[in-house]
């Protein structure tokens, strides 16, 4: 017959080792790019010097395949109405993204990283800063 009085550790461990076990299992599932459906599409683009006349897009995640594409900004931060850039990619994670521009760009310039799909920017769920870079 088991001890109906439990030490006062065994809750606590019990509780510590179910947490442990869901951060591993999750972690896993992180390192295996398993993705859950309706994931949105996201970016990050971090200020950079060019490499000539291409620019490299440190993250994109797109749901389905389209275009990684990027459009100058005005000095007020405002999105020209055609990109200067633009590579085609399949649906999945994608890191250091090179993406050629029409002319080497100039030190100062503002860029900003979109998704298309169908020729439509996919709505970004992630903040507009994280989309954006400048040439240094």
């Amino acid at each position: 017959m088991s001890n109906p009085i439990a030490s006062p550790l065994e809750r606590p461990v019990a509780v510590f080792s179910a947490v442990l076990l869901a951060s591993l299992l999750a972690s896993v599932a992180a390192l295996a790019g398993v993705t859950t459906p309706g994931t949105q599409a996201s970016i990050i683009a971090m200020s950079q010097k060019p490499k000539s006349d291409a620019v490299s897009i440190t993250y994109a995640y797109l749901p389905k395949d389209g275009t990684l594409d990027v459009y100058a900004l005005s000095s007020s931060g405002k999105m020209q109405k055609t990109p200067v850039g633009k590579v085609s990619l399949k649906a999945g994670d994608h890191r250091d993204v090179s993406v050629s521009l029409n002319s080497a760009p100039k030190k100062g310039e503002r860029f900003e990283a979109v998704i298309e799909q169908n020729g439509q920017p996919v709505a970004h769920p992630s903040d507009k800063a994280e989309r954006t870079f400048k040439i240094l």
